[in-house]
């Protein structure tokens, strides 16, 4: 257990010694789950940290017609729900969906304030990741106001663009995976990306994209 929550951004900088010392402070218990199973529904309260060990979860959106949108996938060691444990509405605000099997630490939040309090560290590992929790949503709202299929598709590789600094972006997601991270369907987004590339905006292949003309790219998004 204890090497896996070493590679957790909420214990960056500790040691095995000194995370097992923390354990043996702090009630915790360990829950396993199954694919396809709801972890939790959004609106219903964040009273627990929540750290993923295995398996693979997703964050989703279901507006009131039943269309549901993925927000995130969550793989371990991430923490879930970091940014709603606090505040006067701790509450889930997505649907939480097992992608796989797998299993997740539970800490009550009393015991979670008390580990914050133990290991200054930890509170600090925990600021930065509700901070980069709060940076994503940002990003993520601005990614839910457009429009089109063709602006959510400039959107995406000029945000890789600008995290690697090159015209040339390795992608880790298949259409179908994006498709659903867009929320529109595999064939309108295949066909936005074949009429982009006739555009001579991009050549688009199964691990890559490479950017041909930077400046349509950055115009679709009226830049």
């Amino acid at each position: 257990m204890y090497p896996i929550l070493l590679n957790s951004p909420l214990f960056r900088g500790l040691t095995l010694e000194e995370l097992t010392l923390l354990f043996s402070q702090v009630k915790h218990q360990i829950r396993h789950f199954r694919t396809g199973e709801l972890l939790a529904q959004a609106g219903d309260p964040v009273d627990k940290a929540i750290l993923l060990m295995e398996g693979r979860l997703q964050g989703e959106m279901v507006d009131f017609a039943g269309n549901s949108l993925k927000i995130e996938e969550l793989d371990p060691p991430q923490m879930v729900a970091a940014a709603f444990l606090y505040g006067p509405k701790s509450k889930f605000p997505v649907f939480l969906n097992a992608k796989t099997d797998g299993k997740i630490m539970i800490i009550l939040k009393k015991e979670f304030t008390d580990m914050l309090s133990l290991e200054s560290r930890v509170m600090v590992n925990y600021i930065n990741i509700v901070s980069g929790k709060a940076q994503f949503l940002s990003g993520k709202i601005t990614f839910l106001s457009l429009r089109t299929i063709k602006e959510k598709i400039a959107y995406y590789i000029l945000q890789m663009v600008k995290s690697g600094g090159n015209n040339y972006v390795a992608i880790d997601q298949t259409q179908t995976n994006l498709a659903e991270l867009f929320g529109v369907t595999r064939p309108s987004l295949s066909r936005t990306i074949q009429e982009m590339e006739k555009q001579d905006i991009f050549t688009w292949s199964r691990d890559n994209i490479v950017i041909k003309d930077l400046k349509k790219l950055n115009s679709i998004l009226g830049r």
